[in-house]
C-alpha cells in the first residue's frame, strides 16, 4: 500500500519504489541515496516506510526498526503503522514491545495474526493458538489466516485438531494446495497414511508446481516396502527420477520384474552421495538382492543424512542380519531414544514440515 504513494512522487523515489518491488533492495538503497526527505507529510511517511522495506529485505532488523518508528512518529495514531512497528520489533528480537504495540492496535483478523506470530516467539502456545483461531473468525475467506493456524497446530503435535482444522479449511478453500498439503502431514502423524496420500494427491492437483507437496508425499510412500497407487507413481515419477527409481523398484520387486529392477537400481546410483533419498533406496534395494556389504554401506551413509527413528531401526535390521549384534543394539536404543520424545509418524511430519519449503503463511 505505502509504494503506491510513490505515484506522484518524484522520480528518484518512484524508481526506489518500483526497484523495492521486484525486490531488488540495493538498488532501491543505492536510488536514495542524497534524497531529501519530502515536504509533505503522507510522503514523508511513505519515504520512511519505504526505507524500512529495503532495511527488511536486506535483512537489517535494527534499521528498519528505526524507519518505521520514524513514520510512526510522524503519524502516532495510524493503526496500520502501529502494527507495522510490532512486526519490525518482532523481527528485531524485540517481543515484549512487539507486544506492547500489536496489544494497543484496534482488533482485525491482520492483528490476532500477528499477535499469534509474537506468543509463538515467546513460547506461549495456548496463546498463539487462540489467537490464530480468532483471525480465522474475523477473516474467515483469507487462507494465509488458515493456514498459520494449521501449521502452529501440526508443529506443536497437536494432530488431531490440526486435522478437524485443516478439513474445514480444505472446504473453504478447495483450490489451496498448501492446506491440502499441511492436511496431509497431520493425517498421516495422525497414524492415517491413506488419508494424507489422498490429501498430498489433492495438493498436486491444485498445484501441480508445488514442490513441497511431492516432498511430502515421497516421504510417506517410501516408509512403506509397497509399491503406491498408480496416480502417486505418475505424480512422483513426473518429479523426481531418484524417487522414482524408488517407486519402481517397489513395483519390480512385487511384480518380480528383474528387467525393472536393473532399470530402477540404475537410477538410484545416479542420485548424489549427499542425496538421503538416493543412498537409503539404494541400501534397500541392496538388502532386497541379498548384497548386504553394499547395503551396510549406503544404510550407513543414510542415517548419517538422515537420523530418523525408521532410518535407525533399518540399519539395526541389517546388522542383525550381518551378525553385528553390538552394532544392532546400538542402533535400536537410538531408535528407542527418539521414540521416547515423539512417534514414528509424528516424527515424520515434522520433517515433512521442513520438507514444505513452500510453505508461508504471507499473504
Amino acid at each position: 500500500m505505502f509504494l503506491a504513494t510513490y505515484a506522484t512522487a518524484q522520480f528518484p523515489l518512484q524508481q526506489a519504489a518500483e526497484e523495492a518491488r521486484q525486490g531488488h533492495y540495493r538498488e532501491a538503497r543505492k536510488l536514495l541515496q542524497g534524497v531529501p526527505e519530502p515536504g509533505d507529510l503522507n510522503q514523508q511517511i511513505a519515504f520512511h516506510r519505504l526505507k524500512a522495506a529495503i532495511a527488511t529485505g536486506l535483512n537489517e532488523p535494527a534499521a528498519a526498526l528505526h524507519e518505521i518508528k520514524t513514520a510512526l512518529a510522524l503519524a502516532p495514531g495510524n493503526p496500520n503503522l502501529v502494527l507495522a512497528v510490532a512486526v519490525a520489533e518482532l523481527r528485531a528480537g524485540k517481543t515484549e514491545d512487539a507486544l506492547s504495540h500489536a496489544q494497543t492496535a484496534p482488533e482485525s483478523a491482520t492483528r490476532e495474526a500477528l499477535l499469534g506470530d509474537i506468543q509463538e516467539k515467546r513460547g506461549n502456545v495456548p496463546q498463539a493458538i487462540a489467537a490464530y483461531e480468532a483471525a480465522v473468525r474475523l477473516a474467515p475467506d483469507q487462507e494465509r489466516y488458515a493456514l498459520a493456524l494449521g501449521l502452529e497446530l501440526t508443529e506443536h503435535q497437536d494432530f488431531a485438531k490440526a486435522v478437524e482444522s485443516l478439513q474445514s479449511s480444505a472446504v473453504r478453500f478447495p483450490k489451496s494446495a498448501k492446506i491440502q498439503a499441511l492436511l496431509g502431514i497431520a493425517q498421516y502423524a495422525q497414524g492415517y497414511p491413506e488419508d494424507a496420500i489422498g490429501s498430498l494427491e489433492r495438493a498436486i492437483a491444485a498445484d501441480p508446481k508445488f514442490p513441497g507437496a511431492y516432498g511430502v508425499l515421497a516421504k510417506i510412500v517410501l516408509q512403506s516396502s509397497a509399491a503406491p497407487p498408480p496416480r502417486v507413481v505418475q505424480d512422483l515419477c513426473s518429479w523426481n527420477r531418484v524417487v522414482c527409481g524408488a517407486v519402481q523398484l517397489r513395483i519390480a520387486r512385487q511384480r518380480g520384474d528383474s528387467a525393472l529392477q536393473a532399470r530402477s537400481l540404475a537410477e538410484l546410483k545416479l542420485a548424489g552421495p549427499r542425496d538421503p533419498i538416493g543412498r537409503c533406496e539404494l541400501a534397500r534395494a541392496y538388502e532386497w538382492t541379498g548384497e548386504l556389504q553394499q547395503a551396510r554401506r549406503e544404510m550407513e551413509a543414510c542415517v548419517e543424512l538422515d537420523p530418523s527413528p525408521q532410518n535407525h531401526y533399518r540399519l539395526g535390521l541389517l546388522y542383525r542380519k550381518l551378525g553385528l549384534t553390538d552394532s544392532a543394539q546400538k542402533e535400536m536404543a537410538q531408535r528407542n531414544a527418539t521414540l521416547q520424545r515423539m512417534s514414528e509418524q509424528t516424527a515424520l511430519g515434522l520433517q515433512a514440515l521442513q520438507a514444505l519449503g513452500g510453505l508461508s503463511t504471507e499473504p
